[in-house]
């Protein structure tokens, strides 16, 4: 009775510290989640992730891959997504580029995340306008533009010539009237429409896409 009643014990204890062990995990990626909750609300990524836990939090920090999206998936079916951050000679960062490579060609997106009021065209600086605490600002801006088509032409180049087309997305919250880029800018939320709409032409199947992908520095499980 004795060794029984120690056994049932032992198990019991087992059984609890499983519980407490799963209980304080669940809770820190709860709480990680919340933490990070309010930075992607803000950012682009709700404009290309069905949701935040599950599409998009749980992918990237469990997983760590986000290059597949449900929302996608439905816009234009297999795919696989890319993130670059693009710096300068001095390393600092100018851009941030999304690559898109889908079932009807590779469309890439040179993204900003300053609110304000935009002013520039291909060439020289890009300027923002906004209003602060102690009255207008204007900042000076690399020119997104140069480093998108810099960035296209090695694309292009890596992948055998192959045709890309190129957007720059800016916040929903933006004044883009004085913007003059022979590139297209859209807003944040007018991202959706332009994956449905993106087509090169040319159509690429899911081991291409994927063959693509592990050229941009992409890992794939060939399992």
């Amino acid at each position: 009775m004795y060794t029984l009643f120690n056994a049932t014990t032992e198990n019991s204890n087992m059984s609890l510290l499983f519980y407490v062990i799963f209980g304080f995990m669940a809770l820190m990626f709860l709480f990680r989640a919340a933490l990070g909750y309010k930075r992607y609300k803000n950012s682009i990524y709700p404009h290309i992730y069905d949701n935040y836990l599950i599409d998009y939090f749980y992918k990237v920090n469990v997983f760590r891959d986000g290059s597949k999206s449900g929302m996608l998936k439905k816009l234009v079916g297999y795919h696989r997504l890319n993130y670059a951050n693009i710096t300068n000679t001095e390393g600092k960062l100018v851009t941030q580029i999304i690559t898109l490579i889908h079932t009807k060609g590779i469309l890439s997106i040179a993204y900003l995340t300053s609110e304000g009021k935009y002013s520039g065209s291909d060439n020289g600086k890009w300027y923002i306008k906004r209003n602060e605490a102690d009255g207008e600002k204007k900042f000076k801006i690399e020119n997104p533009t140069i480093y998108l088509k810099e960035y296209n032409l090695h694309l292009s180049q890596a992948l055998e010539n192959r045709k890309t087309q190129s957007l720059i997305a800016v916040p929903d919250n933006t004044d883009i009237t004085n913007l003059h880029p022979t590139c297209k800018v859209i807003k944040y939320s007018e991202l959706p429409e332009a994956f449905k709409d993106a087509d090169c032409g040319y159509g690429l199947n899911d081991a291409e896409i994927d063959e693509i992908y592990e050229k941009l520095g992409g890992k794939v499980d060939h399992k």
